[in-house]
């Protein structure tokens, strides 16, 4: 068959498998009974998550590191519970070993290995970056992956879980399946995807290694995929795999690099809150104002905000805040609306309503097996992860689900036991609140579930028993344990306003052990408060107000028993306070005691307790202050409110005070971060005072504003070398193709932090135009500059720097000689020709003492 049917061929299957993965995108997401809207498309939303190297750890040094501790050990309920936990650290603490960070857009160019392991958590994006690729590659936007214009790759994508499932059916076998399943309505030729294979020309994407449940057959796909990735070595390959459901000696990094999927940060929850509003709402001022509204609330709970880290849960977020318009003030009605949307509406649970899965177990029945489990669960002991939910063993599991549907359904032992490996079946199968974890263990995709269905199973013991003292216990045995922390809270939170401020009193009798110097019993009040507990005020207002008279007497007071920690934890309740029904109460008692609170402490509680717009008044006024301790602080403070009204008062600031002042009010207009601010900053790149500009342009290139751009690439001609320096560094790390010409011409600049920052720069772009240029940086007689320019070829990975490089390899700096051999490695990944060229320098320098580190080299490409 020609080449040229084989092209026509993958054109069709490339067209038909993004149509695919644009159907599904969206299927069967709904909140609350409403659908998903599937008018936005998924590429507006997809923020790309950054990937970590792992770095290899010994088994001695992480057993060492995760000892438990034996106050811990005596919580736990068995030896196998015991392991478990250890189990769990054990990953953590290998999630935690990391090297180089990269956006997982550059994972298939960042690796010198063609096959490569991608370990993520539950929700954390593996498939949907899986299906990133495949839509890349399918619609030919290679560049977007970091491969070469005219790469021709054929995505081949594999859900381990499904073909797992095929008995006697080789990996190409299935891939032929799935294609003419799913994809094709005419058959293909059935040595179509063995062209692409032997050709060296597929991205093979295997998806999802922990989903297969059954150890056995787990080892024996993993030798499939191994003899499979065997026969066509010359291809790329991606693994991936939760990490706790991931064995270290599946493959080995030597053949197979790790690296771990990263939870969002905080620039990318903004981004995709961004794009999500943006794709969503027509008006900009409504999308605008649905997008403070959802980042000022994930801002204001950090609990929320810690489930916002996972994009699954931050979409679940999203898709709460958009019916609902807002986020619920009280995190217990979010985590209500959660746990609704996952375990009653991410899968449209047809298995429940068709009856198929389940004989006994009914839809309503699953709520009420969660919160018990949650309850039996938490109670096996803490992991120590802020994150994870507390790994339980399989068989236990059963155990204590066979116990739990025995009672709940009136049936016999061995019927309750087949229902319950049903039910975790069903578990493994949804995915959904509670996960596999592991080989035979599960857990909570994120420990706030867990901690809030325990607080519903305890709710539903108090009423069922009728007995309130259920609840006093509960408060009396674990007040001060970390673990049991956010479930008192949100039990206290749900309670009707009598028996809630009977809890609290309680709290505060409880004269734990240091209270006179830690205040822990208060401080537990004061944030029961925070919860913002229904109708308290009317059940008992004399107590709330002895709660807070008490913490702002420790706010004021200079005794030197009130330490930093001590009044951080004041701040932190009294502001906490915002839109509940304690707001008014507490700022009029701060108000009261004014004089003896500090200045820009003072105007950061106004701003928290509903006078923000006074505050940002008040702290502008401080940036005037002849303290530069008082200045420093309120620039600051300004830049945490993030308020676009101070925007006009920071400019006036920098054009009427003193140099050393500019700094502060610069660097709070790219802490505020909105456009209004960064248009102010972009304004600045024209001040006349040189250092103004430069401590512009490196604000606007730590926010990465592309608005920036026009002005920045006049500014690479500034006549001040700090400017121009500051300029290309900025466009580098905006990476903006419209800077190369520019850049370029910095090259040749006669300062020689100026022609290293322009390397640098072009690296980031990584433009081919700039390859000439580069070449003769790598003979500047500045060892900076010929780093920065070997560092950037490596980047853009071309064949024609390759002699210049390897002459680096005997440079007298070693940070030269390390970064001509990094480069030579990237290249080598992309070219062929590097070993031909690197022998036949060996060959020619045969006594050179650096002829060594060639060799190694030379090994890396051809044995690596």
């Amino acid at each position: 068959m020609s080449i040229e049917i084989f092209q026509l061929l993958k054109k069709e299957y490339c067209r038909q498998l993004a149509n695919w993965f644009d159907d599904i995108k969206f299927a069967g997401i709904a909140v609350a009974g409403q659908e998903v809207d599937k008018s936005a498309k998924s590429s507006q939303i997809f923020v790309m998550p950054d990937v970590v190297e792992e770095i290899k750890t010994s088994q001695k040094q992480i057993d060492y590191q995760t000892d438990i501790d034996l106050s811990v050990a005596d919580e736990l309920s068995s030896k196998r519970q015991l392991e478990l936990i250890r189990q769990q650290r054990q990953l953590a603490q290998l999630e935690n070993q990391t090297g180089k960070k990269f956006s997982g857009q550059q994972l298939l160019t960042e690796t010198s290995s063609r096959k490569l392991v991608l370990l993520g958590a539950p929700g954390s994006g593996k498939t949907t970056l899986m299906s990133y690729f495949a839509v890349m590659l399918a619609q030919n936007n290679r560049e977007k992956l970091g491969l070469k214009a005219g790469t021709d790759l054929l995505p081949i994508l594999v859900k381990i879980r499904d073909f797992a499932r095929q008995e006697n059916s080789s990996i190409l076998e299935y891939v032929n399946q799935f294609a003419q399943r799913n994809l094709l309505k005419k058959e293909l030729p059935p040595n179509f995807f063995e062209y692409w294979l032997e050709n060296g020309q597929a991205l093979i994407l295997l998806d999802g290694l922990d989903e297969v449940a059954d150890s056995v057959k787990r080892y024996e796909v993993v030798r499939q995929i191994e003899e499979f990735l065997g026969q066509y070595p010359q291809n790329q390959a991606i693994i991936t795999s939760r990490p706790a459901g991931y064995r270290r000696d599946f493959f080995h990094t030597e053949d197979f690099p790790h690296y771990q999927l990263q939870p969002f940060d905080n620039p990318k929850i903004e981004e995709f809150i961004k794009r999500w509003y943006d794709s969503r709402i027509v008006d900009s001022l409504e999308a605008q104002r649905r997008k403070d509204s959802l980042k000022k609330a994930l801002s204001d709970n950090d609990r929320i905000k810690l489930l916002a880290r996972n994009p699954l849960l931050l979409t679940i977020i999203a898709l709460i805040h958009r019916y609902e318009a807002i986020l619920p003030k009280e995190r217990h009605k979010l985590y209500e609306k959660a746990v609704e949307t996952l375990s009653t509406s991410w899968d449209s649970n047809k298995e429940f309503s068709n009856h198929l899965f389940f004989k006994y177990l009914s839809l309503d029945d699953l709520r009420r097996l969660l919160e018990s489990l949650a309850y039996w669960i938490h109670t096996q002991g803490n992991t120590g992860d802020k994150e994870g939910g507390t790994l339980i063993d399989r068989d236990e599991l059963i155990s204590q689900l066979t116990r739990h549907i025995e009672t709940l359904k009136q049936i016999a032992s061995d019927e309750a036991k087949d229902e319950a490996e049903r039910f975790v079946n069903f578990i493994r199968e949804r995915t959904g609140l509670l996960n596999e974890q592991g080989q035979d263990c599960y857990a909570f995709v994120h420990k706030t579930f867990q901690e809030y269905l325990c607080s519903q199973e305890i709710i539903y013991q108090r009423y069922n028993e009728d007995d309130f003292g259920i609840v006093l216990k509960h408060i009396k045995d674990h007040l001060h344990d970390a673990h049991w922390r956010e479930v008192l809270l949100l039990l206290i939170a749900q309670q009707k306003p009598k028996p809630a401020a009977k809890a609290i009193q309680g709290i505060l009798n409880q004269h734990s052990e240091y209270e006179q110097w830690l205040h822990r019993d208060l401080f537990f009040a004061g944030n029961c408060l925070a919860e913002n507990p229904k109708d308290f005020k009317v059940a008992d207002n004399q107590l709330a107000d002895e709660i807070l008279q008490a913490l702002i007497e420790l706010e004021i007071s200079d005794l030197p028993q009130i330490s930093s920690k001590i009044k951080s934890q004041v701040f932190q309740i009294l502001c906490s306070l915002n839109e509940t029904a304690f707001e008014t109460q507490a700022l009029q008692l701060l108000k009261d005691r004014e004089k003896q609170i500090n200045q820009v402490r003072f105007q950061e509680y106004r701003a928290a307790l509903g006078e923000k717009e006074a505050a940002i008044a008040g702290l502008i006024k401080l940036i005037e202050h002849p303290s530069y301790s008082v200045r420093s602080s309120a620039a600051d403070a300004l830049g945490k409110i993030g308020s676009e009204a101070a925007i006009a008062g920071l400019i006036k600031l920098i054009e009427n005070t003193s140099y050393d002042r500019h700094f502060d009010s610069i660097f709070t207009l790219g802490g505020i971060r909105s456009e209004a601010a960064i248009a102010a900053l972009i304004k600045l790149m024209e001040h006349p005072e040189s250092d103004v500009r430069s401590r512009a342009i490196f604000m606007l290139g730590q926010i990465s504003s592309e608005a920036a751009i026009p002005g920045l690439i006049k500014l690479i001609e500034d006549p001040e070398s700090s400017v121009r320096y500051r300029a290309a560094d900025a466009l580098g790390q905006i990476g903006s193709e419209a800077a190369i010409p520019g850049l370029i011409k910095l090259i040749e600049n006669p300062e020689s932090s100026v022609r290293s920052s322009a390397a640098d720069a072009l690296g980031k772009i990584g433009s081919e135009a700039a390859i000439p240029g580069l070449i003769k940086l790598i003979e500047d007689p500045e060892s900076s500059v010929r780093s920065s320019a070997a560092e950037a070829l490596g980047k853009i990975g071309s064949e024609a720097a390759i002699p210049g490089l390897i002459k680096l390899i005997e440079d007298p700096k070693y940070s030269v000689r390390s970064s001509a051999a990094e480069a030579l490695g990237k290249i080598g990944k992309k070219t062929s020709s590097l070993a031909t060229s690197l022998a036949q320098w060996i060959q020619e320098h045969q006594d050179s003492k650096y002829v060594g580190d060639a060799i190694n080299l030379l090994w890396d490409l051809v044995c690596g």
